[in-house]
């Protein structure tokens, strides 16, 4: 994850969107104003000994109380960073960990057979991953390492041979590769197994794009302005499609239902041009050509999640260059639920940031925002003072009044920490962060009896 210097284009904060939204009926996005929480340790000296160069977040329940809490990568200090939440959106330093050289990307989930959550992160330049698994009180164990392919510069935690073990897999920049080690379930890996992967693999996002039982992988390809879908075999093995020609040096993916039918869909941030490509899905694993939305300068990452509650997918991106009113920040695309957005608005943030994570860490059904400052000692906090949604329906994620297989296995990947429970919302029946056994039950029961009447 090299920091690339000098600045694209920046766009500019349209005065009034806010007014315009509730004029034509779209509940308007409404954040508190930011709050930077310094990664600490205690008492550490900024640039000699403090944790900094936040380059990517996860969220998760990893002291188990219910309530979200925070970690992030540390690419300048070789370190990851455990922050727990309040439940009201307050974060506090818990845990510092020992990581590889230059920290890269985490990934959160339940590896061995307790309920505890636990940490992956990738390690650019020694190309390995650290394993730490929890304790349950917001520790963790000293981490395992593995080798992974050349500068994996991605990681994502998914069940990709379908024993109902979380795998691992990167995106190895340099290695021109997806590494995927298998997991045992007890918190170690297997052999590691590659797949070739041309055009600088950098981000890379898992859901299931072609409606099969396998899990799959979107990988963008930055030197060649591409991204491009991994179809799983169910064994760890994939099938690499046709690459798809977005705007210049793609960066973070994010898959997500965006137009209301389905099929997943694509969004990816796109540094060069400070846009979002998007590309909706055909059910099969391939995908219609990419529409671009304009929001900050430099996006890094970019995540889904119903922002403004209207039960409609967005989108939000971290602006490593801001835009002329703030100098870094978070910009919003308001979906309209066919697959287009409203224009970008922007929320400021700290100085460079890079990761971004969509977690409701106040337990009120909104989403809030917190990013990874890469050029702080810390990450910013935005959290959601909008009016929060009502889910009918638990299990429905897009609102139809439907509860789907693909809906069932979202609910499933939440509950085994692999999936951000803002993927869908309406799996939360209680709304604590977590999804239960009775919760799923709930949503099995929807799709095989209906949603209840409104």
């Amino acid at each position: 994850m090299s920091r690339i210097w000098g600045r694209g284009l920046v766009s500019v904060a349209m005065l009034g969107v806010l007014t315009v939204a509730a004029w034509a009926g779209i509940p308007p996005l409404s954040f508190a104003p930011t709050v930077d929480v310094e990664l600490g340790p205690s008492g550490c000296t900024t640039g000699v000994d403090c944790s900094e160069g936040a380059v990517a977040v996860v969220a998760g329940d990893f002291n188990d109380d219910g309530k979200l809490d925070i970690a992030t990568a540390n690419n300048g200090s070789d370190d990851a960073t455990v922050l727990l939440g309040d439940g009201q959106g307050g974060l506090t330093v818990e845990a510092t960990l020992p990581a590889g050289v230059a920290p890269s990307a985490i990934a959160s989930g339940n590896l061995d057979a307790n309920t505890v959550i636990d940490l992956v992160v990738a390690n650019e330049t020694d190309s390995t991953i650290s394993v730490y698994l929890g304790n349950g009180d917001g520790t963790f164990d000293a981490p395992t390492t593995y080798a992974m392919g050349l500068s994996p510069e991605s990681v994502v935690l998914a069940d990709f041979d379908g024993d109902t073990m979380l795998d691992v897999a990167t995106a190895d920049l340099f290695g021109e590769s997806v590494s995927v080690r298998l997991g045992n379930g007890d918190g170690t890996f297997g052999d590691i197994v590659t797949t070739a992967v041309s055009g600088g693999p950098l981000g890379m996002a898992v859901g299931r794009l072609n409606n099969d039982a396998n899990e799959d992988l979107v990988v963008s390809q930055n030197d060649d302005a591409t991204v491009v879908a991994l179809l799983g075999n169910g064994d760890g093995t994939f099938e690499v499609g046709e690459p798809m020609s977005v705007e210049e040096s793609p960066q973070g993916v994010v898959i997500a239902q965006l137009d209301g039918d389905e099929f997943a869909d694509i969004a990816v941030a796109t540094e060069y041009f400070d846009t979002v490509s998007v590309l909706l899905g055909k059910g099969d694993g391939t995908f219609n050509d990419a529409v671009g939305y304009l929001v900050g300068g430099f996006p890094e990452n970019v995540v889904a999640g119903d922002f403004n509650g209207d039960g409609i997918a967005d989108l939000a991106t971290s602006d490593s260059f801001g835009t002329l009113e703030f100098e870094g920040s978070a910009s919003v695309l308001v979906g309209k639920g066919d697959g287009t957005f409203e224009d970008a608005q922007s929320f400021g943030t700290d100085i460079g940031p890079w990761g971004i994570v969509a977690a409701d860490l106040n337990n009120d059904r909104l989403p809030d925002l917190v990013t990874a400052n890469l050029d702080a000692a810390d990450v910013s906090v935005l959290v959601n003072t909008g009016t929060p949604p009502t889910p009918s329906c638990v299990g429905d994620c897009n609102g139809d009044g439907e509860v789907t297989i693909n809906e069932l296995i979202t609910g499933v990947n939440i509950a085994l920490g692999a999936t951000p429970v803002t993927s869908c919302p309406a799996i939360d029946a209680n709304g604590d962060g977590e999804v239960t056994i009775n919760e799923l039950i709930s949503a099995v029961n929807n799709a095989l009896n209906g949603c209840p009447a409104a």
